[in-house]
């Protein structure tokens, strides 16, 4: 094997050579409508035409390509097309703000746009007076179809040199604690994450070719299971955005085998009717990660379907690297267990000061991983690169946690988002899930709040399904029964509408979301109509 082969070998273009190997008449993608698909000769002639269409406007090895819109099967074409022409895919929120968009392009050096005509209005005023070429999906003044510049490439097959640190993507952090920052991770990274979810696919729920459901945003997570699909010789199946009732018509209609979510889009399933149609579907596996999982949602979900797996990955170090399987989620006290690490994948504890060489169970510390797909820097961040990269290859996750004695990894919080209160630290996800121990609550965000008395209390903010008399009282009553008194809210907000997020498919936004309830604690008068405070509960 020449050197040149050998490092084809190493980087994503050769798992996308092995998936042109399949049969051409193969389904690659299709529409969850079902109105449009691709085979796998046809994405194979429109990723050849839309590289070459790449080339032909200038682009060279290297050169940066935003992808700015909600899910289409053209995310698809894009992919390969990248890969052929040797350019550097950048998926960004097409929910980010003008300035948070100015800031990516920026950061990202992008010379090439692709975006949704929604998007493309918002990036008019970003990109004026700039020279990036600019893409639609449809039409639109001043922009050039996608179809259009397909169509007038050259169909011949391209394939530029591409080696195992030359970059794969750049991906932006959500901005909810900041500014985003970039994300790059190499070809011999993305190999490894890609490799990881292949790995998950076929163990968790294995079959000739899964259908997976492409539903969850393809410019995060959900973008990582659209080769692992190809691979495993299947199809993707796209949903341009998240609706609960149109995702389960899918799941059932569609034959849907294998999809990923957050636990956000599996809160609003579990509150829709006809679940029992999941006990007849073939969905075998439903792979949740993003946040720690809704306990309401699962005890509901867990009634109609035993599909349900927990992963964890990190967009510095994705995508799955942890395996809680579908016969350890029935165990409901390993429901706050992300498993533990797949093939390739080493964690360990970061704990005074050094990693340890073999963790004890029940040690907590700070998680810290090893393994290939984490990323060389972060564009924007590279001071807190270099504090949170450690000798030997350690990656610190800023997740706290610790191992049970069968080698499952236990999140209890995150060391930016932990509590101090009378010099003691409180992890949010342990009152979070003390107040979902309550049916009627449906999701509980707990932040840091200024107090005299203690320097820090913690602030809950929670979504209930109604209001009722006893409310404060019971609540109050879950706390007292699960709670130490130090660890219990001083301030409890509620309300009946859902807890705001920049996407409703979205992670919460902790860091907006503590700004919103520390201006409520500051200033009771600004607190909104709709949502109420009912307790006030410290020991």
């Amino acid at each position: 094997m020449s050197a040149q082969s050998s490092a084809v070998a190493q980087t994503v273009v050769q798992l996308m050579s092995q998936v042109q190997r399949r049969p051409g008449h193969e389904i690659a993608v299709e529409e969850a409508t079902g109105k449009r698909s691709l085979t796998i000769e046809q994405l194979i002639t429109a990723s050849n035409r839309l590289a070459n269409a790449f080339i032909g406007l200038g682009l060279r090895p290297g050169g940066r390509v935003a992808w700015v819109s909600e899910n289409h099967i053209e995310y698809v074409v894009l992919e390969f097309a990248l890969l052929k022409a040797g350019l550097v895919k950048v998926p960004l929120n097409n929910r980010f703000t003008p300035n948070e968009l100015r800031r990516c392009v920026d950061l990202a050096d992008v010379g090439l746009v692709v975006a949704d005509p929604s998007s493309a209005e918002v990036l008019d005023g970003v990109l004026a007076g700039s020279a990036v070429h600019k893409v639609v999906i449809g039409a639109r003044d001043g922009w050039t179809s996608f179809d259009q510049l397909v169509a007038g490439g050259a169909s011949g097959p391209v394939q530029a040199a591409t080696g195992p640190d030359d970059l794969y993507h750049i991906r932006f952090s959500s901005g909810s604690t900041g500014k985003p920052k970039g994300i790059p991770i190499t070809h011999r990274g993305a190999r490894a994450a890609i490799l990881g979810n292949t790995w998950v696919m076929s163990t968790s729920a294995p079959t000739a070719s899964p259908r997976t459901l492409q539903v969850a945003p393809l410019v995060y997570a959900g973008g990582w299971s659209v080769l692992p699909t190809l691979l495993c010789g299947g199809t993707n199946v796209v949903m341009t955005r998240f609706d609960p009732e149109q995702m389960l018509d899918v799941i059932v209609e569609r034959g849907i085998t294998w999809m990923f979510a957050v636990p956000t889009m599996l809160r609003r399933l579990s509150e829709i009717t006809g679940l029992e149609r999941l006990r007849t579907s073939s969905l075998g596996c439903l792979m949740l990660a993003g946040e720690p999982a809704a306990l309401p949602a699962l005890e509901v979900l867990t009634e109609y379907t035993d599909a349900m797996i927990n992963c964890w990955g990190q967009t510095e170090a994705p995508a799955s690297t942890t395996l809680l399987t579908r016969a350890e989620m029935r165990d409901r006290s390993l429901w706050s267990s992300i498993g533990r690490p797949v093939p390739g994948v080493e964690f360990s504890v970061y704990a005074d000061g050094a990693v340890l060489d073999r963790p004890e169970p029940g040690v907590d510390g700070e998680l810290v991983i090893r393994t290939a797909s984490v990323a060389p820097t972060l564009l924007g961040g590279e001071v807190e690169h270099a504090d949170r990269t450690l000798p030997d290859g350690w990656w610190r996750t800023s997740d706290l946690g610790h191992f049970d004695e069968h080698g499952r990894i236990f999140i209890v919080g995150r060391a930016s988002e932990t509590i101090i209160t009378g010099g003691t630290n409180i992890q949010p996800v342990e009152i979070e899930r003390a107040l979902e121990l309550h049916p009627m609550v449906r999701e509980a965000v707990v932040v840091g709040v200024p107090d005299p008395k203690w320097g820090e209390t913690p602030a809950a903010y929670v979504h209930i399904d109604a209001l009722w008399a006893d409310v404060s009282g019971e609540l109050a009553a879950v706390l007292r029964e699960n709670l130490a008194g130090f660890k219990r809210p001083g301030h409890v907000y509620i309300s009946t509408d859902p807890i705001p997020r920049a996407s409703k498919a979205a992670k919460i936004a902790r860091g907006d979301i503590k700004r919103l309830v520390r201006s409520w604690v500051e200033d009771p008068t600004v607190v909104p109509r709709n949502v109420t405070k009912v307790v006030k509960e410290r020991g």
